[in-house]
């Protein structure tokens, strides 16, 4: 791979971590302005005085508090979430479980698919072997992918994510519903090809019927081949 296509790959990765954590910034705004509205919402009703006597301002109250534990809850799995990508790229290759990667990474990509209002569906299947390979950079081709999905689709259908182990691979399939079919080649430049081809990976379409079509991701388990 020459040092022209090396960098156009870092740079669209650096770009994909740029949008991925704007996204992520307006989420955590949401959540905070909840939290912080709740809370004034709380001190009024404190102020108001009476609140064992009057069940509609003690039913306010429990409305707020349940509230301010869910986003918290909420808050708190996302920075959870944060910190595991984050340090995905602390090392170039490390061993990872496909679906924990896939399901942080989701975190983030929840504000994209609400947006579009797309709902995206995970099958993540069992059994799958850890992989040995560059997860900084899977995360950002995943990215990519999904992006490339969105903008394929129209509002109010279902994205499916499945994972799967084939034989020594491991399968990355984007199900598109009601969506028609895809070339791959077409859809996707030879930067983020090269990018595939990186991860020793294969990019290839999937099956397409008249509800859906597919494009599926191959990885080696680097691992297993000695790597």
């Amino acid at each position: 791979m020459d040092a022209m296509t090396e960098n156009r790959i870092r740079q669209e990765q650096i770009d994909s971590y740029g949008r991925l954590m704007a996204g992520f910034a307006h989420d955590m705004k949401n959540h905070l302005g909840i939290i912080r509205e709740s809370n004034g919402l709380m001190a009024d009703l404190v102020e108001m005085g009476g609140l064992a006597e009057d069940e509609k301002v003690q039913e306010r109250l429990k409305k707020s508090i349940a509230a301010i534990e869910r986003r918290v809850v909420l808050a708190a799995d996302m920075f959870h979430s944060l910190s595991c990508f984050s340090h995905r790229s602390d090392t170039p290759y490390s061993s990872f479980q496909l679906n924990d990667l896939i399901r942080e990474e989701c975190v983030f990509l929840e504000r994209f698919s609400r947006l579009k209002q797309i709902e995206v569906v995970l099958e993540l299947g069992d059994g799958l072997h850890a992989l040995y390979n560059d997860p900084s950079l899977l995360h950002h081709v995943l990215y990519r992918m999904y992006n490339k999905c969105l903008t394929q689709m129209e509002s109010g259908h279902k994205l499916l994510i499945i994972t799967e182990q084939e034989g020594a691979k491991s399968s990355i399939l984007f199900r598109l519903q009601a969506t028609p079919q895809i070339d791959v080649q077409q859809l996707f430049d030879a930067p983020f090809l090269a990018t595939i081809q990186k991860l020793d990976g294969t990019l290839e379409g999937g099956a397409s019927t008249k509800e859906y079509t597919e494009i599926r991701l191959l990885l080696s388990s680097l691992s297993l081949e000695g790597k």
